[in-house]
């Protein structure tokens, strides 16, 4: 595949001093930054090194394991941002930094009776008691802070990093919040460790814990040199295209010449007996992938119930009460995967959550949520009262030890979602070919396959034409839109077509007509 941002990667190899690279989904972020680190150690001839710093565990060991594989002898520091700044900071520095009535035998504790609500409180708790706790406010971060003022009040912690480090590199950065922005712009600037800054503003959903909003904007004043990687892996470049042309049309190949394939509208009366000619005509290819987007519940169900009619074997996984984007939406989620599906287990949920791998924190997790499978197993007139209360206390007991801030509302959403079966199957990864579900569903996912209808999008209207961008964008290899025969939808994107100079239509997508 043509790579059009070829060039933007070599000069990120080349670069010196710190950089901020803006990596969309599927753009090859971890591979770049893996071949910097290894380029990076290529170039130090004394004592220092680099380090990998990821949000989860399950990043680190990824790290590891495509650097083996590229990168022969080589040997750096990878580490999770919270085991960094305790390990690195935090436990060699603390009495130095703060005296002697410190210890660095503390256990990390997340539970009340560590919490605070100023930095002096976690200090009195931390010496008092010696746990190194977290605040009441968890958009807060008090580990970081700590560890910022230890590298302030510790020449010895300076000297060290200043030694140790040439350069770190910072996977996930959207999610960070001001506080480890903070110690990191402190490392740049006051002990000039480059940095390595890499991620995506557009794929910021740990909003709930803390994470900046404008953490990409706020770089814009620090005077680093910033890149971005446009060259989606993922779907092939004719489905890339067809997208750009409506969404992103700076990035919009007017130049692609390649024959169409990939991209097909089909007019019909009847899509289902549609579908099935054109797996008939393999123009959809059966032994593959398929994924219907659909984004209404009923839609969707009646498609996947017409289609098994016609000896298709389509699952369908609704929309449910968690997919309208409240503010702990995406905790609720893993929360309901957790109770529903055997196969997700703690250390996937804890993934999401992105807390340490400790056992304690794990156990205790584990038990606060063990009561939520009571729900599920809900008996023939039991009373949904106290199930709800049971839920409240158990959600609470949750939120409060970790920090969070899930709502009445919330609540409620869970409460629906986990005393109705019908939406279990949206929480139960099934490795079924064949899917029908809603676009809301489909977000972060991605298949060979992806069929839509028309009347769902609406580029005059906002939300419908981000939802059209979702569901084009989940397509690895082929994309399909039904549309009726009074459907606009073919001439909305001749329309865009034309604004981009482009007037024969077959460049961008096949038509086939079934009216």
């Amino acid at each position: 595949m043509e790579i059009v941002d070829r060039q933007v990667r070599q000069d990120i190899i080349d670069a010196s001093g710190s950089i901020v690279v803006s990596a969309s989904a599927g753009s090859g972020k971890t591979t770049i930054m893996i071949d910097k680190i290894l380029k990076k150690l290529s170039e130090i001839t004394d004592h220092q090194t680099v380090g990998a710093i990821t949000f989860t565990v399950k990043a680190t060991e990824e790290i590891r394991r495509k650097a083996a594989i590229k990168g022969g002898n080589f040997s750096f520091v990878v580490m999770t941002n919270d085991s960094f700044v305790e390990y690195e900071i935090i436990r060699p520095f603390l009495r130095d930094a703060f005296g002697e009535e410190f210890t660095d035998d503390f256990v990390v504790c997340f539970d009340s009776s560590a919490k605070s609500s100023s930095f002096t409180n976690g200090m009195n708790i931390l010496k008092g008691k010696n746990k190194l706790g977290t605040y009441y406010n968890n958009k807060n971060n008090f580990k970081f802070e700590l560890a910022k003022k230890i590298l302030v009040n510790s020449q010895a912690a300076r000297e060290y990093f200043k030694s140790k480090y040439a350069m770190l590199f910072l996977d996930e950065f959207q999610d960070s919040d001001m506080d480890m922005y903070n110690f990191f712009m402190y490392l740049k600037n006051e002990l000039e460790i480059d940095l390595f800054i890499v991620g995506d503003a557009k794929q910021a959903i740990y909003l709930w814990r803390g994470a900046q909003r404008n953490i990409f904007r706020l770089l814009e004043d620090e005077n680093i040199q910033s890149f971005e990687l446009i060259t989606n892996f993922r779907s092939h470049p004719e489905i890339v295209n067809y997208a750009n042309l409506v969404h992103n049309k700076s990035q919009f190949n007017v130049e692609y010449k390649d024959e169409v394939q990939r991209i097909v509208h089909c007019k019909t009366h009847d899509a289902l007996q549609s579908f099935k000619n054109l797996c008939e005509s393999n123009v959809i290819d059966k032994s593959k992938g398929i994924t219907i987007i659909a984004n209404i519940n009923k839609d969707a169900k009646e498609i996947a119930d017409g289609l098994n009619e016609l000896d298709f074997n389509f699952i369908f996984i609704p929309k449910t009460p968690l997919d309208d984007g409240s503010e702990n939406s995406h905790v609720l989620k893993a929360i309901a995967c957790f109770v529903l599906d055997i196969n997700y287990s703690i250390y996937d949920l804890v993934e999401v959550l992105r807390v340490e791998q400790r056992r304690t924190i794990l156990t205790t997790i584990e038990k606060l949520l063990s009561p939520l499978t009571d729900i599920v197993n809900l008996e023939p007139g039991e009373s949904k009262e106290d199930i709800q209360t049971q839920l409240f206390e158990s959600i609470s007991n949750f939120s409060d030890y970790l920090g969070l801030n899930i709502s009445r509302t919330e609540y409620q959403l869970l409460l629906d979602t986990l005393t109705n079966g019908f939406y279990y199957s949206a929480f139960i990864k099934a490795d079924d070919l064949h899917k029908v579900m809603t676009v809301f569903g489909s977000k972060g996912l991605e298949f060979k396959q992806v069929v839509s209808f028309a009347p769902y999008y609406d580029f005059l209207n906002e939300e419908k034409k981000n939802n059209h961008y979702v569901c084009v964008t989940r397509a690895e290899d082929k994309f399909i839109m039904f549309e009726g025969s009074s459907s606009n939808y073919s001439d909305e994107i001749a329309l865009c077509a034309e604004r981009m100079g482009i007037l024969d239509v077959n460049r961008l997508y096949k038509m086939i007509d079934h009216t």
